[in-house]
Order: structure tokens, then C-alpha cells, then sequence
């Protein structure tokens, strides 16, 4: 992880190889990442930074399960610039260009393809009105008006230095405007939840069983459906098989105990067959094959810095 602080136009920005310091990146927000396809984890994020208003951009490499939510007392404007998504709750994938209002009082759950790309605006709840602080649907990009572009513009020519000290100083007011322009289509009334469909219970029965018996057969058996279904629902919905999704959900809770685990009273053995991992061998090597480290190699990490 290595922080770069440019002071002259207001951006903080970290670089992450470890997606347990990531999921902590963002000031006030409640966020677990779990890792879902194999390689060495590269992340990034940009905060451009007033009084009670930020413009971040995160980026991630691999794919993703992410839960979040957003401060308390803010919203969080938020437009996924890279591949499709996924949504808890939405039955539709939603693409590049698409923005969404986020709540204070919500709890979302998304899973990402590979080199996801996020620019968010957060900003106190009151800053909108109150119509539109109570969230929206995703807006698909041509009803976006271009502000997903606009804001990636001004991060990224503030990243760059290009960006003159009178547009910031003016930047949160064009932003407030924009976004209120644009969040009219948006908005939305308060509405009974749709009744669960399968993808929501598949993911409500990954919570309750233990992770060692975090398994299609366990999952079939729960939810009393049959292993195709199940299979054909994931594969659907995440363009991922549940396999390698219970995998990478598995592991990731694995790496997340060792990153955070004193190396000095923990050993890895015994986090690995807590979570079902009993053939040592086996394991190190589809943990290495994930994180494109050994199991040993993230306990002895420094320990994780809080921002």
C-alpha cells in the first residue's frame, strides 16, 4: 500500500496490492471485499476532497463481491465507468456509464468484473432534496446528461496538476448543480421490497452456512433446489460459476484472518483448516494460485493502516 498526498490540488490517492486494506480506503464507509478470481490484487483510490464533500474514483483488477454502505448521515452519487455489475435486488446487469443514488440507511451487495472502475460523489444528505436523498434505481448512461464523464474529468486533471485553483475552489457548487439536475430522473419513492428471487436466497444461505461447509451440495440441500438451477442462476446473474464464487468467497475470508491476525501468537495452519482447508499442500498452493502470494506471506504483512 503507498499513500501520495498532493497538496496542491487536494487529492489523496493510495495504491493497494491487498484488498482487505482497500475495502478500509474510503473515510466513514462500512465495506467487505472478497476477492473472486485468481491473481495478485491491484487497487487505487483518488479522493479529491472539500469541507463535507469528496469526488473518489476506485479502481479494482480482479473480480470482486462487495457489501457497503455508504456514511451515516451522507448519500453517495456513484457511476461504474468499468466493466458490468451485478446487483442484489436488480434483475438486470448494470453497464458502464450507469449512475445510482446510495442511502445512508441502505445495505448494498454488488459483484464486479474484473478492472471495475467507480467514481463517486458523497456528500451530506441534506445537500440534495429530500425527494431525491431517498435513493434511486440505476439510471442507465443516456439519461446520465454526460456528469460521469464531467466528474472523471475534473478528478483526474486535479490528479494531474491541471486543474486551476479557482474551478476547484468552484467545483463542489458546479457539482451540487450538476448532480441535482441529473438526479431528477433518479429519483424515486419509497417502495415495498420485490419478494427475493433465487440469486438473493442463494446468497442469504452462503451467509448462514459455515464456511466450511460453504458448498453447492450444502447449498442445494439448504434451499431445497437442485445443483443445475442453482449453477445456472450464478452463472446468469454474475457471469461467474458458483464454484469458483463459493472459492473465492472461502479463501477470501481466509486471507482476511491472516491480514489481520498477529503473526507472532497465529499460525496458518490453523486458520486454513478452521475454514475447512485440511490438506495443507492443496491449500497453499490454490491460495498462492488466488493471491498470487503464499498464506505465510500475507500473515507477516505489516499490519493494516487505518485512513
Amino acid at each position: 500500500m503507498h499513500t501520495h498526498l498532493k497538496t496542491k490540488t487536494l487529492v489523496r490517492e493510495v495504491q493497494y496490492d491487498n484488498f482487505v486494506d482497500q475495502e478500509r480506503g474510503l473515510d466513514g464507509w462500512k465495506q467487505l471485499y472478497r476477492q473472486l478470481s485468481p491473481g495478485a490484487f491491484e487497487g487505487h483510490i483518488a479522493i479529491l476532497e472539500w469541507h463535507q464533500i469528496s469526488l473518489c474514483r476506485e479502481t479494482m483488477n480482479q473480480k470482486m463481491e462487495n457489501f457497503y454502505r455508504v456514511p451515516d448521515g451522507a448519500i453517495c452519487v456513484g457511476f461504474s465507468l468499468g466493466q458490468r455489475l451485478s446487483m442484489a435486488g436488480q434483475d438486470n446487469a448494470i453497464g458502464a456509464g450507469t449512475g445510482m443514488i446510495h442511502v445512508a440507511d441502505e445495505e448494498y451487495h454488488i459483484f464486479t468484473d474484473s478492472h471495475a472502475d467507480f467514481i463517486m460523489l458523497t456528500l451530506a444528505e441534506n445537500a440534495l432534496s429530500e425527494e431525491i436523498a431517498r435513493g434511486s434505481n440505476p439510471i442507465p448512461p443516456q439519461a446520465g446528461h454526460g456528469i460521469a464523464d464531467w466528474m472523471l474529468t475534473l478528478i483526474e486533471s486535479a490528479r494531474q496538476g491541471l486543474a486551476q485553483q479557482p474551478v476547484l475552489d468552484l467545483a463542489p457548487d458546479l457539482l451540487i448543480d450538476r448532480i441535482s439536475l441529473w438526479a431528477r430522473d433518479a429519483t424515486r419513492q419509497r417502495q415495498r421490497k420485490s419478494p427475493r428471487g433465487l440469486m438473493s436466497d442463494i446468497l442469504v444461505a452462503c451467509d448462514t452456512l459455515p464456511f466450511e461447509k460453504l458448498s453447492v451440495n450444502h447449498l442445494s440441500k439448504l434451499l431445497d433446489r437442485n445443483r443445475a438451477d442453482l449453477r445456472a442462476c450464478c452463472l446468469e446473474r454474475t457471469e461467474m460459476t458458483l464454484d469458483d464464487m463459493l472459492k473465492g468467497r472461502r479463501l477470501s475470508e481466509v486471507h482476511r484472518r491472516l491480514r489481520l491476525s498477529d503473526p507472532r501468537d497465529t499460525k496458518v495452519s490453523d486458520i486454513s483448516m478452521e475454514f475447512g482447508y485440511y490438506h495443507w499442500g492443496r491449500f497453499s498452493q490454490t491460495y498462492r494460485a488466488m493471491f498470487g502470494e503464499r498464506p505465510s506471506d500475507t500473515l507477516r504483512r505489516d499490519a493494516p493502516k487505518h485512513h
